[in-house]
């Protein structure tokens, strides 16, 4: 009986598997932390808000969160695109397009924490 990637290291996609689930949960743990971080923003103007956003451990946490959660949804959309798009030439060509729209959209992302935060 063949064994499933899970179980299986050398299978391919077994990798691919396990990053989708450690970021899932990284995710998860995040956006636990973020609604935290709007609820405690909630009562705050918009000096104190930016202040608190900015210290240095609200700022990773928010970038580690950016990071995990685009992370994440590129792992995603890949496996969508493989599963849906019927041309392997397609696949490839929006595999690409997607990581580069992730990647612009997590620049973007850590540029915006970094002047919120004082570091840029």
């Amino acid at each position: 009986m063949a064994q499933s990637s899970a179980t299986n290291p050398r299978e391919p996609g077994f990798g691919h598997w396990r990053w989708q689930r450690i970021s899932a949960v990284v995710t998860l743990v995040l956006m636990v932390y973020f609604t935290y971080l709007v609820a405690a923003i909630g009562a705050l103007d918009y000096a104190e808000a930016k202040s608190f956003v900015g210290a240095p451990h609200h700022a990773l946490g928010l970038a580690i969160l950016i990071g995990a959660g685009l992370f994440h949804a590129a792992l995603g959309v890949q496996i969508i695109i493989e599963d849906y798009v019927p041309l392997a030439s397609g696949r490839v060509a929006l595999v690409t397009i997607a990581r580069g729209v992730f990647a612009i959209a997590a620049a973007t992302g850590f540029v915006s924490v970094g002047m919120i935060s004082g570091l840029i």
